[in-house]
């Protein structure tokens, strides 16, 4: 996701090994129309989900269309919650509604949107504007000159990267690219409710999800560390970190019901591997959610997000 009015260069760059960053403003809600003839090379199938096929990843969350729905939902939450689609202070000079991507690069024609994903799930070429691009798999960094983009957005990815790419190679990519007092920005959850002590399904889940994570060297935790992780590369000034707790269940109303879906949906998109994990079957992991969903509901429980902003010095 991402924008400005900046061309793509054919300059080599030095690449990084950075999972998929998104450029001026990410957009998830993409169709996977198009990509037929490629299916078996790009997919794999597991449990009746369709998954990327790119064994160097670390991302494990399906690629399919429920998937695509629940992630195009969420961005509509996070919207909500936080009342933008992002926090550094460049509405003026790059957009001023808040809409998704490729909304907005269809209300800004003067603005460039380049959208980068690991699997080809994009619009199709009759749903896309003429000024929103869309890359695949940059697995091996951004192929884009330094010094190219006013604003790079980046988010939920926490699950996805380790904490050694965060440290050595995400950041210093993200930084790259960006101009001379530019803005990069990450939103990151918490993986851990508050109180869920008081809820022993979630807490037992969300435990066994962090279990999982750490044996993908993957940080669980890294969300409370990012703000510490950008001030010591020593790359920006002006970091900020914002946090918002959301009540999720019905004791938060309508949104908190939609939040308790989407936890849901998330959790179970995560069984062919937690399940595997955990060492239950699918029937028991099906079980847990169910009291989860429960617990959800029975407890009063936050989920929490955080956006960290900082600029190019």
């Amino acid at each position: 996701m991402n924008n400005n009015n900046n061309s793509i260069c054919n300059k080599s760059v030095h690449k990084k090994n950075v999972q998929h960053p998104l450029l001026i403003n990410f957009g998830e809600n993409q169709d996977g129309d198009g990509f037929d003839e490629f299916i078996l090379d790009t997919f794999r199938f597991v449990g009746g989900r369709r998954y990327h096929n790119v064994s160097s990843s670390k991302y494990f969350l399906p690629n399919d269309l429920p998937e695509m729905d629940r992630l195009e939902k969420q961005h509509y939450l996070f919207l909500h919650i936080w009342r933008n689609n992002f926090s550094a202070p460049v509405r003026e000079k790059i957009i001023t509604k808040r809409k998704s991507s490729l909304h907005m690069a269809f209300e800004y024609p003067s603005a460039i949107f380049i959208g980068v994903d690991i699997s080809p799930i994009f619009p199709s070429e009759q749903k896309k504007p003429d000024n929103a691009t869309f890359l695949q798999n940059m697995l091996d960094g951004l192929p884009f000159e330094d010094d190219t983009f006013d604003f790079v957005y980046q988010r939920s990815l926490a699950s996805a990267i380790s904490e050694d790419q965060w440290k050595n190679d995400v950041i210093y990519e993200l930084h790259r690219v960006t101009k001379p007092d530019g803005w990069i920005e990450l939103m990151e959850p918490e993986f851990l409710f508050s109180k869920e002590t008081d809820a022993p399904n979630c807490h037992k889940f969300s435990r066994a999800l962090l279990g999982f994570l750490a044996t993908l060297g993957i940080n669980g935790f890294i969300s409370s560390q990012l703000e510490n992780i950008l001030t010591s590369t020593k790359l920006f000034k002006n970091i900020h970190c914002e946090e918002r707790s959301t009540p999720i269940g019905q004791w938060g109303g309508r949104l908190g019901e939609m939040m308790c879906n989407d936890y849901i949906e998330s959790a179970e998109a995560c069984k062919p591997a937690l399940s595997q994990f955990i060492g239950i079957s699918h029937e028991k992991f099906d079980s847990m959610l169910e009291n989860i969903r429960m617990e959800i509901n029975q407890n009063r429980l936050y989920y929490k997000t955080r956006r960290f902003y900082a600029q190019k010095a």
